[in-house]
């Protein structure tokens, strides 16, 4: 059985993102707040389309797309609509990201063009430097346009990426599972992006009179979507929080603002469990909490429903091939359906094939499979993992679970290698591809230890061709992959299982 829902979507009949922006371009409404500034949509307009004129004066029109390499911020969001306004692609690259990560995205994703801010100038160029094609470098802030490498070619641009005026081109191109050598980037359509806005307000009922505080990544699907854009589409306020998530601040924000939802990862909801001061608070307009991305245990869910009986806490699931959200488990049901995701949110289809690509019955376990319009594009330049993994409408998420026979989801594994931290997603194969360059390291596996605020955390364990300590491996490391990245512990062993082919066998 199929498991579907659908809903008639009247209020907006837009084709493009930037859509979302243009029909706000009178509105004096706050779209963004951060600290002390704020921005109307009516600024956020002439601010975007501004800078949209200036990336087509500067780059060619063959140019598709421009990487984004800045924290959360409103500039974030001038810089997101600028690329869109302009035609072209968004590339986002975390701000934690180092060299070896930014040279490896840019070049694959065949970029002519970072946006950055001030404080990320210096590093940025300093990247740069090492980069064998010319590039632009634009500042938010100023401006400025920054051309690295004059005398040397751009980028050669393979034509794998084709826009064609239509609400299929690709909107934004978001990081997946994939090495520094062999990326992989979700390619999502205009189409894709607004179809799981359009979901995920029909399935919370938001309005235009919500107000949201913003403490993901905003270049994270999760955030992208469910946050970001979906509260673009309401014209609502954007309250964003640009700095390491605390209690305190959460619950200062929330009364100052009149927060009516959030959306977190368990590790922030496992702080918000402990703290023993939020009596000392008004937070009564928060309606939801949304929360996803790693394992919350059931009995400290339990427990903060409890503690916060006013507040509506909605477990979800999706992934980032899926724009990203597919299922949500409302607040009526958080109790009587605890350690389930829920049922499929609107427009989007959910179900369980076996090993034969066939529906199972309830209560059976096997892999799920979203359909709907929500469902990306592709991976760029990955034509064939493309076909594998989204097939015969179906898109494979590499997830185990099943349906009760209520119609509710429940996860219980994954067939893939991905270790969620924070919720953050973490693919083993990158640090391992980079230990192996080590001289010191002859054999490696990567692997996921629970942790009881994270989720889970890389762990690494080792086989080495002559001595090192595991402080210069953890230094090694952190100079090149984000520290989220780096694994908490290097095991050094004698050797690692093999599978009869020879592969080593995941820890």
């Amino acid at each position: 059985m199929i498991i579907t829902s659908i809903i008639n979507h009247t209020r907006i009949n837009t084709m493009f993102v930037f859509d979302l922006l243009s029909k706000l371009s009178n509105s004096t409404t706050i779209a963004l707040k951060q600290s002390d500034n704020s921005l109307t949509y009516g600024e956020l307009y002439e601010k975007s389309k501004s800078l949209s004129q200036h990336l087509s004066n500067s780059i060619s029109e063959e140019s598709l797309t421009v990487a984004l390499c800045l924290p959360n911020s409103i500039n974030y969001a001038v810089a997101y609509f600028g690329v869109l306004f302009s035609k072209r692609v968004i590339v986002p690259i975390g701000t934690q990201a180092k060299e070896l990560e930014i040279l490896s995205t840019i070049e694959y994703c065949e970029a002519d063009m970072i946006i950055t801010d001030l404080t990320h100038k210096e590093f940025i160029c300093n990247c740069l430097e090492h980069y064998c094609k010319k590039i632009f470098l634009c500042i938010i802030e100023t401006s400025e346009i920054i051309l690295i490498h004059e005398n040397i070619d751009f980028v050669k641009k393979s034509n794998y990426l084709i826009q064609t005026g239509n609400e299929d081109d690709v909107a934004i191109m978001l990081h997946t599972s994939g090495t520094t050598s062999n990326p992989k980037r979700v390619m999502l359509t205009h189409k894709n992006l607004i179809s799981n806005v359009k979901s995920n307000v029909a399935s919370l009922n938001l309005t235009v009179d919500d107000r949201v505080l913003i403490a993901l990544p905003m270049f994270f699907g999760y955030c992208n979507t469910a946050q970001f854009l979906t509260h673009i589409y309401l014209g609502a306020s954007m309250v964003i929080l640009d700095s390491v998530f605390l209690p305190k601040q959460f619950f200062q924000i929330v009364e100052k603002e009149k927060i009516t939802n959030f959306t977190g990862v368990p590790s922030m909801l496992l702080m918000l469990l402990d703290y023993r001061y939020s009596d000392n608070y008004d937070f009564g307009s928060l309606r939801y909490i949304c929360f996803g991305g790693g394992k919350m245990p059931v009995e400290k869910l339990k427990k903060l429903i409890e503690k916060y009986p006013s507040i509506g806490f909605v477990q979800t699931y999706g992934q980032t091939e899926c724009s990203p959200r597919a299922t949500a488990l409302l607040p009526d049901d958080s109790i009587r359906k605890m350690g389930s995701v829920g049922k499929p949110i609107p427009d989007v289809n959910v179900q369980v094939f076996d090993e034969n690509d066939n529906p199972v019955p309830h209560n059976k376990i096997g892999e799920i499979v979203v359909n709907g319009n929500n469902t990306m594009k592709g991976y760029y330049k990955q034509p064939e993992i493309s076909k594998e993994t989204k097939r015969n409408g179906w898109l494979h998420t590499g997830d185990l679970g099943y349906f009760d026979g209520e119609g509710y989801l429940y996860l219980t594994g994954r067939l893939k290698n991905i270790i969620i931290s924070g919720g953050i997603n973490i693919y083993p194969e990158e640090i391992e591809q980079l230990l192996l360059q080590h001289e010191c390291v002859d054999d490696i596996c990567v692997f996921g230890e629970e942790h009881e605020m994270m989720g889970e955390v890389p762990v690494a364990k080792i086989v080495l061709k002559s001595d090192i300590s595991t402080v210069e491996l953890r230094k090694f490391c952190s100079e090149n992959l984000a520290n989220y990245k780096v694994p908490v512990r290097f095991d050094i062993v004698n050797s690692l299982p093999k599978t009869y082919n020879g592969k080593t066998k995941r820890c």
